[in-house]
């Protein structure tokens, strides 16, 4: 299980006395964050960024600039939680449901009509799931590409959770529906975390309810994944929530910091960046690294806005990602979205740290999250 988990070599005292130094100060730091808000946003990060890469440089021949990094991040954040942005609110006239119903249907009806004689219902019992995204690929249009996002991470899931809160159960099942038909179209998984994130975290009252829920779930999940190893010795569960979540993450951040500590970017991998600067590699920094560097053919490894924001110019790029996650995050504090919408903000944490920058904000849609947040979630909503 110990090398399975990834780490190479027993503790090393010297590299444990460094981890905790980053560790303790950061558990004291999160315990004066300011305001509901940004305490849940901060320990959500410390638990999926930060405290996987303190365990990982532990235990293996890792770097220490990860774990700085995200502590950077840790740090900008808790500084951020004791600023307030102030800008008008517009408050639309009208229904919030009907609106936002008629922009569903709207959106979905033509990927609907377009798609429907190609699916593979087979896909949801995950079936010809690898066949159905290469036969997809031939046949999706720049329509679907852009909008699949913002539907099935912000507009059906606000759906979901207005349904619940109205207990009208036709428009959950409306919402499940069209979420799972977006499945469908390209079978990629990723697209129920809206769905499953919205409806996690509709239940708790409060933005502490559903960091509560999140830290039972989490260590729950830990606690019976190692039972069932020993048990077992079945690693399904240490495999796809620990192993993936904490420490598979760690291990690629290591590589990309290890190779672009040295040969930084200055974000010419990107469409803004490259206009000042000539990329350097044949192939995008996720597929070099997965490829070239992890020797592993088709690996599209994984890149959070942190990673990038130090391989594009070290520890500047750091600061510079990590001031605009704070400004996102103060652009939703201002718009005072009820708690029963974390479910949104908690997918697109999840994003950045697995998304490069223009990825996240146009394919992922956090622009169009924001906008949206700001036109229709900005209302009071009884439970």
């Amino acid at each position: 299980m110990y090398g399975y988990m990834g780490h190479d070599h027993d503790i090393l005292i010297g590299k444990v006395i460094i981890g905790w130094f980053f560790f303790i100060p950061m558990v004291i730091i999160g315990t004066k964050v300011k305001g509901d808000f940004f305490y849940t946003i901060w320990h959500v990060i410390f638990i999926l960024y930060f405290f996987g890469q303190v365990i990982y440089y532990q235990f293996n021949d890792g770097l220490i600039q990860p774990m700085a990094s995200n502590a950077i991040l840790l740090l900008v954040l808790f500084s951020c939680s004791f600023f307030r942005m102030e800008f008008k609110i517009i408050r639309l006239k009208g229904e919030m449901l009907t609106i936002v119903l008629l922009i569903s249907v709207i959106l979905f009806v033509p990927i609907f009509i377009k798609y429907l004689p190609h699916v593979n219902y087979r896909n949801l019992m995950l079936s010809d799931v690898y066949e159905t995204r290469l036969y997809f690929r031939g046949i999706q249009d720049s329509y679907f590409g852009y909008l699949s996002a913002p539907l099935s991470r912000v507009i059906l899931p606000s759906l979901l959770i207005i349904g619940l809160l109205n207990k009208n159960w036709w428009l959950v099942l409306l919402g499940v529906f069209m979420i799972s038909f977006i499945f469908l179209v390209g079978a990629l998984k990723s697209i129920f975390i809206g769905m499953i994130a919205a409806i996690f975290f509709f239940k708790g009252r409060n933005y502490l309810d559903k960091l509560h829920n999140l830290l039972y779930l989490f260590f729950g999940l830990c606690f019976l994944g190692l039972i069932v190893f020993l048990v077992s010795d079945n690693t399904f569960l240490v495999n796809s929530f620990l192993r993936r979540v904490l420490f598979t993450p760690a291990r690629m951040d290591n590589t990309f910091y290890s190779y672009f500590g040295s040969n930084p970017t200055f974000w010419s991998h990107n469409s803004i960046g490259g206009l000042f600067f000539k990329y350097p590699l044949e192939q995008t920094p996720n597929y070099y690294v997965g490829e070239v560097l992890l020797q592993k053919e088709g690996l599209n490894a994984n890149v959070g806005l942190i990673t990038e924001g130090y391989f594009s110019m070290g520890y500047i790029g750091v600061l510079l990602h990590s001031l605009f996650i704070g400004f996102v995050f103060l652009l939703l504090k201002q718009i005072k979205m009820n708690p029963i919408f974390f479910g949104l903000v908690f997918v697109y944490i999840y994003y950045m740290n697995t998304s490069f920058f223009t990825t996240l904000l146009l394919t992922h849609g956090l622009v169009f999250f924001v906008i949206f947040a700001y036109l229709f979630l900005n209302r009071s909503y009884a439970r």
